[in-house]
């Protein structure tokens, strides 16, 4: 098997913002897959590009991923990270500003693109790989999960966007 990560269930995260003996020893485990990074990995662009490097080269084919979309879940919030606004809040330019010409339509696609453009480079510089967010869960009013991390309680709106 070439690429054994892509077929491991887990995703487990790590102590801090280095690795630890038992990070190593559990990262080595065939059965994971992917790490996931939360705030307590992060003190600044530097580091996190050591910990990818270093998780990198213990295991090559592993998924490193993290919850950082902008709005009120954003782990990476300084030394040169862009805070992002929520994904609620672009949803809201598709209808607050609609003047039946579709503008609105089209700052709300404008804005979602380039947000996802420097979400990606921005991550993907520091050697993330996946970023996991809930844009096309509609939001109903039901969930505190939620909320403003989804796009738009349309389910057609938060598709396109």
């Amino acid at each position: 098997m070439k690429n054994p990560a892509m077929h491991a269930p887990l995703i487990i995260d790590v102590a801090g913002t280095e690795l630890t003996p038992a990070d190593r020893r559990r990262l080595a485990n065939p059965l994971v897959g992917g790490v996931i990074h939360f705030a307590r990995n992060w003190h600044d662009r530097a580091q996190l590009t050591a910990l990818n490097a270093a998780i990198k080269a213990l295991r090559p084919d592993i998924l490193i991923c993290v919850d950082h979309e902008g709005g009120r879940v954003q782990r990476f919030c300084s030394d040169g990270f862009t805070r992002l606004p929520s994904m609620r809040a672009l949803g809201e330019l598709w209808t607050s500003n609609d003047d039946g010409e579709g503008r609105g339509v089209l700052n709300a696609t404008r804005a979602a693109t380039a947000c996802g453009y420097v979400l990606a480079c921005e991550l993907r510089a520091c050697g993330v790989d996946f970023i996991s967010t809930p844009v096309l869960a509609p939001d109903h009013g039901k969930s505190s999960v939620i909320r403003d991390r989804s796009f738009h309680r349309d389910q057609c709106i938060a598709s396109l966007l």
